[in-house]
This record gives C-alpha cells, structure tokens and sequence, in this order.
C-alpha cells in the first residue's frame, strides 16, 4: 500500500515538473529571442533569428541607450516617487483598516475596493478631464496623482489582511510600557509587514513602469515622456534595424530586474507567509 502511494506521488512529481518546465520554456523562449537578436544587424537578424551571428554587433546597445536614457530616467523619477507613496499610503490605510476597530471600517474599506472591480478603461476619459480642469495636464504631476490614486487600492487591501493576522497582544504589550500608535506602527508594525510591502512596492513599480496608454494621453513633451512612450518612438525611428529595438527592450529592462532582485528575499517571503496564513 505503501509503495502504491509513494509511485503515485513520484508520477505526480514528475508530470508538476514537466508541466513547469514547458510553461518555463514557453516564458524564457521570447527573452532568448529578444537577447540574441540585439547583439545582430540587420541582415545578421534576416538571416536567422534563433542563434547567435558572429561578430556580435554591440553598437546596438550604444545606439539604443543614446537614444532611450532620457525617457528611463524619466521612467525612474515616476516609478520612485510613486512607488514609495503608494507603499506609505498603502502601509498607513492598511494598517488603520487592519488594526484599528472604529465606526464605518468596513463601509469605508468596500467603497475603497470597489475601485478594483471597476475597469481601469473606465476611467480614462474622467480621470483625463479632471488632469486638464486642474491644469496639470503634460506635467509629471499628471501621472503622479493618478498613480498614487489608483495604485494604492491593492496595497491598502493586501495589508489589511496581513495586519489582522498580526498578534494584538505585542502591540498592548508596547502600549502598556508607554509607546503611542504612531511609534507601534514605526517600531513594531513595519518590521512585521515589511515583507508584504515589498510585494506592493513591487507591483507598484511594475504598473507604473510598464503603463502606456495614460502617459500617452496625458504627455506630449519628449522632455517628461516615459520609457514605455519612448520606446515605441524608438521603433518609428529604427525601420529596419530591429536589433537596436531589442536592445533598448532589454536596457528599459534593467532596472525593474536589478530591484527585483533586490528583493526577491523578502517577496518569497511574503509569497510563504501568506500562503500559511
């Protein structure tokens, strides 16, 4: 009966490996391509797209980082400034809701969720005419708003659940020996949720980052347009030179992947926390 079980458990193992393996394989192909199709010119890149052609053709990288660094500093300054609000607006309103008993609490939380069932389509056009009644419109403030509005609802939910989880009695205890409620959300409530802040910070900068249609309504200076805007920009100009598009693909890359992995400790763990909980 035993070793029934034990086969049984083997095959399971195996075809989990195999089915992660082949979504693996699917995920990682398109990056392949991208890569080795950077390092090419453009008739290295018609002769063949799946291996690497020799010489490599480095000046791809050169011509694409001349031509993208503006809009990825730009990019950064959003990203920074917005992710660091949303993790603070997130980590107070989520702590309020999570710890914190008081009259309306859960009116006032669904009419902040409710946000995340409308489609964010939706509110383009109000989201638009209120950027242009208030004159902010091809200024930074245009996307920062927004994004600090609307990039928050998640981060307010996810901490909330993760602060009601969190034991009362160490606060009570911090309380009794003379710590007001902003020192235990400073001293003992971050540390505790800092793991889960790090998921929020993360999927914070990866909206923001990677967000094109509102930058597109709202910029049309070249001096604040961001990475996603300039890269399309980027491929209007290159016409046949694919490779320097793949290659600016891949520097507007780096900067998510450096702070990804960055943190990659801590999201794992919050990814475990929460799954046991």
């Amino acid at each position: 009966m035993k070793s029934n079980i034990k086969i049984k458990k083997r095959k399971s193992n195996v075809l989990t490996t195999v089915v992660l393996v082949f979504f693996f394989i699917l995920t990682i192909i398109p990056v392949y391509v991208m890569i080795v199709n950077s390092f090419k010119t453009p008739n290295q890149l018609l002769d063949n797209v799946l291996w690497f052609s020799f010489p490599l053709y480095f000046q791809n990288y050169a011509d694409a980082f001349n031509r993208i660094f503006p809009y990825i500093w730009n990019s950064v300054t959003i990203s920074v400034v917005s992710t660091v609000g949303i993790t603070m607006i997130a980590a107070l309103t989520g702590y309020a809701f999570g710890h914190y008993d008081f009259k309306g609490k859960n009116f006032f939380f669904m009419l902040i969720i409710v946000n995340m069932m409308i489609p964010s389509v939706l509110t383009l056009v109000p989201s638009y005419l209120v950027v242009v009644k208030i004159g902010i419109y091809n200024t930074q403030f245009a996307l920062l708003l927004p994004y600090l509005a609307t990039g928050s609802i998640m981060g307010i939910y996810l901490v909330r659940g993760f602060v009601e989880q969190l034991p009362k009695t160490v606060f009570e205890a911090a309380k009794i020996d003379g710590i007001n409620d902003f020192q235990c959300f400073v001293h003992i409530g971050i540390p505790l949720i800092k793991t889960i802040l790090t998921t929020v910070s993360i999927l914070a900068l990866l909206n923001v980052w990677n967000d094109i249609v509102w930058p597109m309504l709202v910029l049309d200076s070249d001096k604040i347009k961001t990475i996603p805007l300039g890269l399309l920009e980027f491929n209007q100009q290159q016409g046949a030179n694919k490779g320097a598009l793949f290659a600016g693909y891949i520097l507007a890359s780096i900067p998510l992947l450096i702070y990804f992995m960055l943190n990659l400790r801590s999201f794992m763990e919050s990814l475990v926390e929460g799954a046991i909980k």
